[in-house]
């Protein structure tokens, strides 16, 4: 179920950055975004992602995400932070990311950093 909810949400975001007119190098990193994300979902790095626009998002981790080392974790935040930006990497959203069993921030990226808590 979460599965199919992640790649609407991926396939709607891509819908709307191409009906956008955003500039075509953003496109394309847009692109490379997205495709990471449903691998890092194939790995069970990304549980869940949802955004309305309004609030922030929600970012759970998987179980995978627990046993990256915490480079690996600051390229995944910055890889959610790409898609939900329309792959414009020099704007950010503030997001933390929630623990896929308890649903407990477990991190955050705020301003373009990373900090694990």
């Amino acid at each position: 179920m979460k599965n199919i909810q992640i790649k609407k949400i991926i396939a709607v975001s891509f819908a709307l950055v191409m009906l956008s007119g955003i500039a075509v190098a953003d496109t394309a990193e847009f692109e490379t975004c997205r495709k990471k994300l449903i691998t890092a979902q194939k790995l069970e790095v990304l549980y869940d992602l949802a955004w309305n626009g309004k609030k922030s998002p929600k970012v759970v981790a998987g179980k995978t995400f627990f046993t990256m080392p915490i480079d690996a974790k600051e390229g995944f935040a910055e890889t959610v932070n790409c898609f939900l930006m329309a792959g414009e990497r020099d704007k950010f959203i503030n997001f933390e990311i929630l623990h896929w069993q308890t649903g407990k921030a477990v991190g955050s990226f705020s301003y373009g950093r990373y900090k694990h808590y």
